[in-house]
C-alpha cells in the first residue's frame, strides 16, 4: 500500500513533508501503474470528479477505483430521501462506492 498525503498550496506549514498541489495534478505526478493496485480516494465532490477523470485516463479500470459519497447523506436511515440516486441510497447501501457502481446510477452521482 502506497499512502500519498497532499495539501492545497497555502495549506502547508513548515513541518509539511508530504506533497503540495492539487489531488488530479498529484495523481499524474506520483503516476502509479494501474496494474494490480487499487486507488482509493475521499474528499469533496469537485475533487473526487477530477480524481475519477485523472484515474480513467491513467489507465484505471473503473472496478479499480474506490471513493465515498457520504456528503449526500442526512439521516442515514434511508428516511429521509436526500441520499437517494434512483433506487440507490447512499446512507444504505454505501458509502463506499467504485466507480463501475458510480457510472451505474448515472450521471447525478456526483451533483
Amino acid at each position: 500500500m502506497e499512502l500519498v498525503l497532499t495539501v492545497d498550496p497555502g495549506g502547508e506549514d513548515k513541518k509539511w513533508r508530504g506533497e503540495i498541489g492539487l489531488v488530479p495534478s498529484i495523481l499524474e505526478k506520483v503516476n502509479p501503474s494501474p496494474d494490480k493496485r487499487m486507488l482509493i480516494t475521499c474528499g469533496p465532490p469537485i475533487m473526487i470528479k477530477f480524481v475519477l477523470f485523472t484515474a480513467a485516463k491513467m489507465g484505471y479500470q473503473p472496478k479499480q477505483i474506490v471513493t465515498t459519497l457520504e456528503r449526500k447523506m442526512k439521516c442515514g436511515l434511508g428516511k429521509c430521501g436526500r441520499c437517494n440516486i434512483g433506487r440507490t441510497y447512499i446512507c444504505q447501501d454505501g458509502p463506499v462506492f467504485t466507480y463501475k457502481q458510480l457510472e451505474d446510477l448515472g450521471a447525478d452521482y456526483l451533483a
